[in-house]
């Protein structure tokens, strides 16, 4: 399969490329300079800022260096997100299209929108059809999903796929592009299916029932699993079976909007076990990589490393395993739940060596991260010439900051600090001893839904190719997760005030006001166990996009999750 997203190089001066450029409508594939970084956006996070909310969190987006945005349209509930349907009963909002409107104020600052469809799970079309629901192995249809082959539903998502390709939206994005577990899938028509396939159908049973212990047997978790891996016949026509069933209803879904728009390009949120563990991915999911590598111009997997109990260079292996397999790889960044500052940035530094690896260098071509809204973020400018570091932070959250802390990184340190516009006049600022850190407390130092600057002297020199500062803010109750954008040019001061030094006040080195640690599980994943919760509909109000296989600890920590960007003057070069 031809693919249209070009072999993504990185220069060895970034940590993530950032390359601001007007994107046409049609204009959808990406030069080999390029580099994803993205965010996944639910809709109901624009509709909620009011009638200008798509040019605010575009605006935002921009600041950031967000270069491609993956917008939910179709949640798990089944509900539209967008305008022009024929489904109108399922519309999220009736007046306003949130979709047209991203569209508008994301391309006119150069941001790729991806409409984001949950494709297997669809509340709504359950409820009113059924018939199509997919079978537990005992408990009938008892969930959300939908029996892929379903001839009704083939042909209403291929509707949903024609009606968003006729938007001049960048590319298709899928979600839920699975089963969401082996115990799911075992209607009667699914048995009649198997046997015409060559499986024994007592066989097939028996190592469903062994496996998850129904029907008075004792379980054995491993049992179906084991039995893949050592070749069973029925074990691999169940796996094959799956797998086909999902490959199918993706290329019709692909096909449908091809058909209206043959540049888009289409991804897909991927469980991250396709890269490492094929009995468990195609036999729970039927989401195979190689499989995926015929479907997507590039692939997303989950990599929420601290839900799944794993060390920070879990991401170099999800990725070399995919790229091995024949897919270009974008990788989903967790920041939410217990992702940490250290965690994350330890992630994002494993993936820019990993662009610069010669062999999956051009199979690696960015990150994205889960998602807008749970997390702030702050942008720090160089200059080198007046060694003054200016660091903006945008309060998007719904309570005042208290606190700011930021650390020296890599051969700085700082000598003095100042507050600027928007930042409270009465915040206290203190400069460690040694210079490697520097506070801002006050109680309401930053309203909410404000942004305000803060400026450090700092001594050293800034390597380009590496982080200069980790900033961390805090509210009255907790640490925030922030994602921090780094650029090597000189911001204007034309709206911020001269900066205006005075001595600073000193703590001892070993002052920590901001400590976190890890929440480290160590659990394998564990089929059927506890389930996040997941994105319900079009507006959004839903949970992350994951069914975790694994039982999330209940101590997971308010931390902060930092991405990293170093901005360039370069260009974004667009066919």
């Amino acid at each position: 399969m031809f693919k249209k997203l070009l072999s993504a190089l990185i220069c060895p001066i970034m940590l993530l490329p950032l390359f601001s450029a007007a994107i046409p409508a049609s204009a959808a594939q990406i030069d080999e300079k390029s580099a994803i970084v993205g965010k996944w956006m639910w809709g109901s996070t624009i509709a909620d800022l009011g009638a200008d909310g798509a040019e605010i969190m575009m605006s935002k987006c921009a600041d950031e260096g967000i270069t491609d945005v993956y917008l939910l349209v179709k949640g798990t509930g089944g509900k539209l997100g967008y305008l022009k349907t024929q489904y109108k009963e399922l519309l999220t909002r009736k007046n306003r299209d949130v979709l047209q409107e991203t569209i508008d104020a994301g391309h006119k600052r150069g941001i790729r929108i991806h409409a984001w469809i949950c494709v297997v799970e669809d509340e709504a079309y359950k409820s009113n059809h059924p018939e199509a629901g997919m079978w537990h192995y005992i408990r009938a249809r008892d969930n959300n999903f939908i029996t892929p082959y379903d001839e009704g539903y083939r042909e209403y998502i291929g509707n949903v796929a024609r009606e968003l390709a006729a938007y001049e939206i960048d590319g298709l994005h899928f979600d839920y592009i699975r089963y969401n577990h082996n115990a799911n899938g075992w209607s009667e028509k699914d048995f009649e299916n198997l046997a015409a396939m060559g499986a024994n159908v007592e066989r097939v049973k028996e190592l469903v029932e062994t496996t998850w212990g129904y029907h008075g047997r004792t379980a054995n978790s491993s049992y179906i699993f084991n039995a893949y891996k050592n070749g069973d016949p029925d074990a691999l026509i169940i796996a094959n079976y799956r797998k086909n069933n999902i490959k199918e209803l993706a290329k019709h879904i692909i096909d449908q909007a091809r058909s209206v728009n043959p540049n888009l390009i289409f991804s897909a949120a991927t469980m991250p076990e396709g890269a490492y563990e094929a009995s468990y991915a195609d036999l729970h999911y039927g989401q195979n990589y190689d499989v995926a590598a015929e479907l997507y111009d590039y692939i997303c997997p989950m990599a929420y490393s601290t839900n799944y109990g794993k060390a920070e260079n879990w991401v170099v292996t999800l990725a070399k395993n995919s790229i091995d397999k024949g897919n270009k790889v974008v990788m989903g960044i967790q920041v939410f739940d217990s992702a940490t500052s250290t965690r994350i940035m330890a992630e994002m530094e494993h993936i820019r060596q990993l662009m610069k690896d010669p062999k999956y260098g051009s199979g690696m071509l960015g990150t994205v991260f889960f998602r807008s809204g749970t997390f702030d973020y702050a942008k720090a400018t160089y200059d080198t010439v007046n060694k003054i570091i200016t660091v903006k932070i945008d309060n998007t959250s719904s309570n005042a900051y208290t606190q700011v802390r930021v650390d020296a990184k890599n051969g700085i340190k700082f000598t003095n600090a100042s507050i600027g516009g928007g930042i409270h006049e009465s915040t206290k600022i203190t400069v460690s001893s040694n210079g490697s850190y520097v506070t801002f407390k006050r109680s309401n130092l930053l309203p909410a839904g404000k942004d305000g600057y803060l400026y450090l002297k700092y001594e050293g020199e800034i390597d380009p190719s590496k982080l200069p500062v980790l900033i961390r803010m805090h509210n009255s109750s907790t640490e925030l997760r922030v994602y921090t954008v780094v650029c090597d040019t000189s911001a204007s001061n034309a709206d911020m005030g001269e900066p205006k030094f005075s001595e600073p006040e000193e703590s001892t080195p070993e002052t920590t006001e901001i400590e976190t640690t890890e929440a480290e599980t160590t659990s394998e994943p564990i089929p059927e166990s506890t389930e996040q919760p997941e994105p319900s509909d079009g507006e959004g109000e839903g949970k992350p996009s994951l069914l975790l296989p694994i039982a999330i600890g209940a101590a997971a920590i308010a931390a902060i999750g930092v991405g990293v960007l170093i901005c360039l003057k370069s260009k974004k070069k667009l066919k």
